[in-house]
């Protein structure tokens, strides 16, 4: 994810700073995407004051974060520090809305938190939005997320983003917004087919940020139901099932004090690395049924992403990297003026946000039904 938008902000001739605690690896993606636009300096999110320091020593405007959900509060602390605009790609809930907690603080410096601006969340977001904004009542915004990898894998587990969240996802309670109040289901609970672009495929609940965001921002609509649900490959559940039955996503020490968790992810990290080329696809749903002018309606938009050669880049790192690539441009050009803490269908605006998306290849596709009659529109940006 960070590789795109490391790849995304540069073509544009913006320049990056790259901060990461492997120099080695971050020089090799400030050459492979960067070019000449981009800086490596050795970093530790888990120390805001000093990562702070480093932003500021640069004149960074914007903090782009695309480091794993748990260092969320920390990064954003350090660019409320260094006081310059923040992004992140979601904080699975609860991280979530924790960071929301902090807009008063970010409005009194006149700064933007983007919370959740990648595909799920993120893209979905602005969707949502698209499709509810024009109805007077909002009852239901439902989330999907599916997709499909063709790579050949080295490795007995491949993962599109990283290992730790997948576990999180599988393990953790997903909360559901149900009639008008938010509960907690159990993981893999929900299961239902449902039809992408690619073909049907089932999908179950799971932990996500929308839920946190989605029904606090249309509560005023009538909002009742809210939830995102995963089709995750079959063989990766049944094997991190295993290793999750046999106690080791066990985040508690055990007799010699080492997490059985902390066992399993050292060995993940040791898993062969995936090809150069990965041949994937991700595949975006959304349905917002309400009403509108004309009655009862349902809205449902379809994105599917394909990944790109040159420069290698996957479909979930192009659907997942390119949004905020496109977000903190915003900010800085002034297109997105607000400020405070704000999820992306709170201050994202559609329209350019959609053309963006369509310069890149990534077109969403709007099904309008109604109890008479369905129509398909293939639009390229918003009206």
């Amino acid at each position: 994810m960070g590789r795109a938008a490391v790849h995304d902000i540069t073509r544009s001739g913006s320049t990056v700073l790259l901060l990461e605690p492997d120099l080695e690896a971050a020089g090799k993606v400030a050459r492979r995407y960067a070019g000449s636009r981009a800086t490596v300096v050795r970093a530790d999110v888990r120390k805001p004051a000093q990562l702070a320091r480093q932003l500021s020593a640069r004149g960074a405007a914007v903090l782009v974060n695309c480091a794993p959900y748990t260092f969320n509060l920390d990064a954003m602390e350090a660019a409320l520090i260094a006081r310059c605009h923040y992004l992140d790609l979601g904080g699975l809930f609860h991280t979530t809305r924790l960071q929301l907690t902090q807009d008063a603080e970010f409005r009194r410096h006149e700064l933007l938190a983007v919370l959740g601006i990648g595909s799920a969340p993120g893209i979905v977001n602005v969707l949502a939005r698209a499709a509810a904004d024009p109805m007077k009542r909002v009852r239901a915004i439902r989330i999907y997320n599916g997709g499909a990898d063709y790579t050949r894998y080295r490795a007995p587990l491949a993962f599109g983003f990283a290992p730790a969240t997948v576990i999180e996802e599988l393990t953790q309670p997903p909360i559901v917004f149900t009639r008008g109040r938010f509960r907690a289901a159990k993981p893999l609970e929900g299961g239902e087919a449902v039809r992408f672009e690619l073909g049907p495929q089932r999908v179950h609940l799971s932990l996500h940020s929308e839920v946190a965001t989605l029904p606090l921002s249309y509560r005023a609509r009538g909002l009742r139901e809210c939830f995102f649900k995963i089709a995750y490959d079959p063989v990766l559940v049944d094997r991190l099932k295993l290793l999750i039955d046999l106690g080791l996503a066990d985040k508690r020490p055990g007799p010699r004090g080492v997490a059985p968790r902390d066992v399993l992810l050292d060995c993940l990290k040791r898993l062969p690395p995936p090809p150069d080329f990965v041949d994937d696809r991700d595949c975006l749903a959304v349905v917002v049924e309400g009403e509108d002018a004309k009655g009862p309606v349902s809205v449902r938009y379809d994105l599917t992403a394909h990944p790109q050669r040159r420069p290698p880049l996957s479909a979930v790192a192009r659907d997942t990297g390119f949004p905020a690539a496109i977000v903190a441009r915003m900010i800085l050009d002034g297109t997105i003026p607000e400020r405070g803490v704000r999820p992306p269908e709170r201050c994202v605006p559609v329209g350019p946000f959609l053309a963006a998306l369509a310069e890149r290849g990534l077109v969403p596709t709007r099904t309008e039904t109604r109890p008479a009659a369905s129509r398909v529109i293939r639009q390229r940006d918003a009206d």
